[in-house]
């Protein structure tokens, strides 16, 4: 039984969102930026909040121009692609997922990662109370998990250590998934044993960690995965060229803007990086093989 939250919520995409107005602005002053996201996809950030600090970082950058920009956030990945694939977005937050799946729609040359924490590859940890007694991936079977929304990634991982064990996927092996809009959520309902595990990024662990030494004590990890690209902001293809040259310079001069400060002490936001295909060779290999093993489970 999979629980998904009432509330929408996110934050990663908002650079994306600044970066791609800048560019839209300058190439024509009536443009309308039309950009997406989904719920499924987003990460830690209650939308309200997130549509506030828009508002002051597009302000801040653009005090001077009468621009427009529409966000809409999606229920679901499937209605922001049917957005997408129409062609009626101009740029899109993601997760890594999506992205692969969505790649010929996007201009794979002006695309981003999100830089949460002090890297955009945190590591996915599945946190278990150290008195569960539960060791081994065979022990899941029946428990509670509780994921923070946006961890697409985490959960693709999990599912490939349970399907290279031979055992069923999470929404199989799992008696209740939960899905939590904040991942400090998921590892207090773990800490206070509402849960049985948690998978959460790792940098999330260590900021607990560091506001409440018990978490350690009380909590570990009995899996680890690579580091792994955890969300991804992108242009459509066909946007004009005059539009993405002034895209990239944004990048590397946003940590300059006062508002960030802000951002970065508030939710350890630190900006995004642009990326290559090569930064999105684990994922790709990680998709591949959860593939072929789901298609031999089917065929047992």
């Amino acid at each position: 039984m999979n629980i998904y939250p009432g509330n929408h919520n996110g934050l990663n995409w908002i650079i994306g969102l600044i970066l791609l107005a800048s560019a839209s602005a300058i190439a024509n002053e009536q443009t309308i930026l039309r950009v997406g996201g989904s719920a499924e996809s987003i990460y830690d950030t209650k939308i309200t909040d997130v549509e506030i600090l828009i508002s002051l970082l597009f302000n801040e950058m653009f005090a001077e121009q009468d621009k427009q920009l529409k966000i809409k956030i999606y229920e679901s990945d499937q209605m922001l692609s049917d957005q997408l694939v129409t062609g009626k977005l101009d740029a899109a937050f993601m997760n890594p997922l999506f992205y692969l799946d969505h790649v010929n729609h996007l201009n794979k040359d002006v695309t981003f990662a999100v830089r949460h924490g002090p890297t955009i590859k945190p590591k996915y940890v599945l946190l278990v109370r150290q008195d569960s007694n539960i060791d081994s991936l065979d022990k899941l079977r029946n428990k509670r998990l509780i994921v923070p929304s946006g961890h697409i990634m985490g959960k693709r991982f999990l599912d490939v250590e349970l399907l290279r064990s031979g055992l069923p996927i999470s929404e199989e092996i799992f008696s209740e998934i939960r899905y939590t809009g904040e991942s400090n959520a998921a590892i207090i309902n773990l800490f206070f044993g509402q849960v049985d595990a948690a998978l959460v990024t790792d940098f999330s662990y260590e900021v607990a960690s560091e506001l409440n030494r018990q978490i350690p004590q009380t909590l570990q990890a009995i899996l680890t995965s690579k580091p792994l690209v955890h969300m991804l902001i992108s242009v459509r293809k066909g946007l004009p060229s005059e539009v993405i040259e002034k895209v990239l310079p944004f990048a590397d001069v946003l940590h300059q803007l006062p508002r960030l400060k802000y951002l970065q002490k508030t939710f350890r936001f630190e900006g995004v990086i642009r990326i290559n295909n090569d930064d999105l060779h684990d994922i790709d290999i990680l998709n591949s093989e959860y593939s072929q093993l789901k298609s031999k489970s089917l065929t047992r």
